[in-house]
């Protein structure tokens, strides 16, 4: 049945009275004015069944219609409010009863008696090309109350309904975003609960991606918004907190949340999530008890990936960390520091680098796109590995890494001297003869493995899951004018047995790179031993002393 109702005019206001329903009990009355698509009014009455966990007070519930309201942006949307003569989205909101597939939450016109189960959608069946339904008199439209930037519709074609999204811009990668996040989660198998997207390539070059309802009749979505509005803690409490203490205060286990909570942040940080609105995640109640169950499945992971860049460069780590965020915190770094269990997120189950480059690609995105999502990412591996080693992640620590290398190149190392093998003379080691040689004439002693520690080839390893991966940041080594180092595949070996590890070598031929390049670039002269090395690898040591621009490079045989 239509809703209709008296109206009656108070100033400029053409004002229509409602209650505020949740299923059958009545939360509160409103006055709504059709022409400005505002809540002009509001009693609660004081029951415990209003939004915000119960209580709720004239500014609350504006805030609550307009969050439940679509946005005006929503071309799909606008079409349809302009057939049913409504003059905003607001007032097509009243005209489908504010009703919702998330909650069941709704108003009744003041002087016409409805029961929910008269208007429920289950009652009815809509079909329209699997989309939007016209309004008529025997059906509500689903979508109405279908907030989010994201051209968007509920498929009620199904035992459970299907919500689904359309993505033509950027690649139609928000799309693309979701069925990844699904992939990783997956592949995580952590007992988080999450949402499972699936993608289609449409002939329109865009991407839809679909997932089922996580929401029924019994069930429904308690936004964190609502549970941060109805926190009652101390003033010096953060939000963050509030919202894990009112969670549990309302019956949830500490540990189930504050799990959820680290791992929500963590896979965030990972995939880059600018976009953990308040809004974008929640909590579970019963619609019949009114208790909270948990927290909701983790969704809506769209903006995520560098969606919406043109950038055809990898970001630095100070710049991946710079950009802003929509969450409790607006920085990554922030967010990282209210993580209680670090390692929640398994990161030898993650996807791997060439994995998103390959998912990003056969999903129509350029080249050039899908290798800057996988190198940016793999820089956020990185980062993940040393905060699950214990390592604080702070901006302040990258722009002071930033400002380091900005004067590596600064002093130039004085000799590069490469020792190969003589047959007819195994038994002298000339390396460590012109090692010492140096240092009598006055060169500073300064060890390899300060230089770079083996134990860091290990941490880049376990990250990117093979072994032949390690970092090539070069970090500056302070006041190493006029000191030499000797450099040798042979010690290196040593050092990765010290350290319980088989050598591998690729990974000791990039740790000798390493460490040449560190040396060079901060003013080390360098003895390499090089007999154990092949002639395609010696010949790289020398171009890259080269490039390092050493004032004398010279090969030797011993």
């Amino acid at each position: 049945m239509i809703a209709i109702c008296r109206k009656r005019r108070r100033g400029n206001y053409c004002m229509i009275k409602y209650y505020l329903m949740h299923k059958n009990d009545v939360c509160g009355s409103l006055a709504f004015d059709e022409s400005s698509g505002k809540i002009l009014e509001y009693k609660d009455n004081k029951e415990g069944f209003s939004p915000f966990l119960g209580k709720c007070d004239v500014m609350k519930i504006r805030k609550w219609w307009e969050m439940r309201t679509v946005p005006a942006s929503r071309t799909m949307i606008q079409e349809i409010i302009q057939k049913t003569g409504c003059l905003n989205a607001e007032s097509y909101l009243a005209k489908n009863l504010a009703l919702s597939m998330t909650d069941t939450y709704w108003i009744c016109p003041a002087d016409l008696p409805l029961d929910y189960d008269d208007i429920k959608f289950s009652n009815f069946a809509f079909y329209n090309d699997g989309k939007i339904p016209y309004h008529n008199a025997t059906s509500y439209d689903p979508n109405a109350s279908l907030g989010g930037q994201m051209e968007k519709y509920w498929d009620l074609d199904y035992e459970i309904p299907v919500l689904v999204k359309e993505s033509y811009r950027y690649y139609g990668q928000q799309s693309v975003n979701e069925v990844f996040a699904t992939y990783l989660h997956e592949l995580q198998n952590s007992g988080i609960p999450f949402v499972k997207y699936s993608g289609t390539i449409t002939e329109y070059h865009g991407i839809l991606c679909k997932c089922p309802s996580f929401t029924s009749e019994s069930i429904e979505l308690i936004s964190a918004y609502e549970v941060v509005e109805s926190s009652k803690v101390k003033n010096s409490t953060s939000v963050y907190d509030g919202y894990i203490e009112t969670c549990v205060e309302h019956g949830i286990q500490r540990e189930q949340i504050q799990d959820f909570m680290d791992y929500m942040i963590l896979t965030d940080f990972v995939i880059s999530n600018t976009d953990e609105h308040f809004m974008n995640f929640g909590v579970l109640r019963d619609t019949d008890t009114m208790k909270l169950l948990g927290p909701a499945p983790v969704f809506d992971s769209g903006n995520s990936m560098f969606f919406a860049e043109e950038r055809r460069t990898p970001y630095t780590r100070a710049e991946l960390l710079e950009r802003k965020i929509t969450s409790f915190y607006q920085t990554e770094e922030k967010m990282l520091a209210k993580v209680q269990n670090r390692k929640i997120v398994k990161e030898d189950l993650l996807p791997t680098p060439e994995k998103v480059k390959e998912l990003y690609i056969s999903s129509n995105l350029p080249e050039w796109k899908a290798d800057m999502i996988s190198q940016n990412y793999t820089t956020k591996l990185r980062m993940l590995h040393e905060f699950q080693q214990g390592k604080t992640i702070s901006l302040y620590h990258e722009k002071q890494r930033e400002k380091q290398q900005k004067v590596v190149g600064k002093f130039l190392a004085d000799k590069f001297i490469m020792v190969c093998k003589n047959e007819e003379d195994e038994k002298t080691d000339l390396s460590e003869q012109l090692y010492q040689d140096m240092v009598k004439k006055g060169y500073k002693e300064i060890s390899a493995n300060k230089i770079y520690p083996v134990e860091e080839s290990f941490q880049a390893s376990q990250f990117l899951f093979h072994q032949n991966a390690v970092t090539h940041e070069i970090k500056v080594i302070p006041d190493c004018v006029q000191s030499v180092a000797k450099i040798s595949a042979k010690d290196i070996c040593e050092e990765i047995r010290q350290k319980g590890r088989v050598p591998n070598e690729e990974m000791v031929n990039q740790i000798v790179e390493i460490r040449i390049k560190t040396a060079l670039l901060s003013g080390v002269s360098v003895i390499l031993d090089a007999s154990d090395l092949r002639k395609t690898r010696r010949e790289h040591y020398l171009q890259l002393a080269e490039e390092c621009r050493v004032k004398q490079i010279q090969t030797v045989k011993r």
